[in-house]
């Protein structure tokens, strides 16, 4: 019964450093990331849509998003 405690809470675990891995490669001090605006979405004729399918984005400049 432990055990079974014990697997669940490392898988539970695994996937929490997965996820805030995927959170923390996104933020980049000093420099404008276009991975930053990957989870924003816009009501686009009633479906939610993500912005990078809807715009060309890019990030020319440290402190620029286009």
């Amino acid at each position: 019964m432990i055990d079974d405690v014990l697997i669940d809470a490392e898988h539970r675990m695994k996937g929490a450093i997965k996820t805030i891995k995927q959170e923390f490669s996104t933020v980049r001090t000093g420099r404008a990331s276009v991975s930053l605006l990957d989870k924003v979405t816009i009501d686009y004729y009633g479906v939610e849509t993500s912005l990078n399918q809807l715009a060309s984005l890019s990030a020319p400049d440290p402190r620029l998003i286009v």
